[in-house]
């Protein structure tokens, strides 16, 4: 058992290593950020309309067709409705990491941050999320 927790330290002090050596030898005094433009696929289909539209059908119908399944009972197999309830679950959890992500980098967009800093703020409150989860779930054991 402590064999475990030796070959895990090792892993981790070599995986340290190769991060400071990856940091160090850079020469970071060269370094000069470009601005690049904002013409990538991914934020051409984030600025579409038909995109976001999409997505919301897609995200509707899923819950629509997982909820439908998951209250159907006995008509369906067991299998099938577990799915349904499964899908309802990751359907309504994703909704709400979203609009709680979505909605701190909004907010903190119109108090005038730029976006990565906005972004910043975004995944922290995730990572609060993440832990106060963690926590109940230590607390609850």
């Amino acid at each position: 058992m402590a064999s475990i927790y030796l070959v895990s330290a090792a892993l981790m002090a070599l995986l340290l290593v190769a991060v400071v050596a990856a940091t160090v030898g850079r020469n970071w005094k060269a370094y000069t950020p470009k601005l690049g433009s904002d013409s990538s696929v991914w934020s051409a289909m984030a600025g579409s309309e038909t995109v976001w539209s999409l997505a919301f059908v897609v995200g509707a119908l899923a819950l629509g067709i997982g909820a439908m399944l998951f209250v159907s009972g006995d008509v369906y197999s067991s299998t099938l409705v577990n799915v349904g309830g499964i899908v309802v679950a990751i359907s309504l959890a994703l909704a709400f990491v979203f609009y709680l992500f979505y909605g701190t980098y909004a907010a903190a967009k119109a108090r005038g941050f730029q976006r990565a800093a906005a972004v910043m703020v975004g995944s922290w409150i995730l990572a609060t999320l993440v832990v106060v989860v963690i926590v109940v779930d230590l607390v609850t054991a």
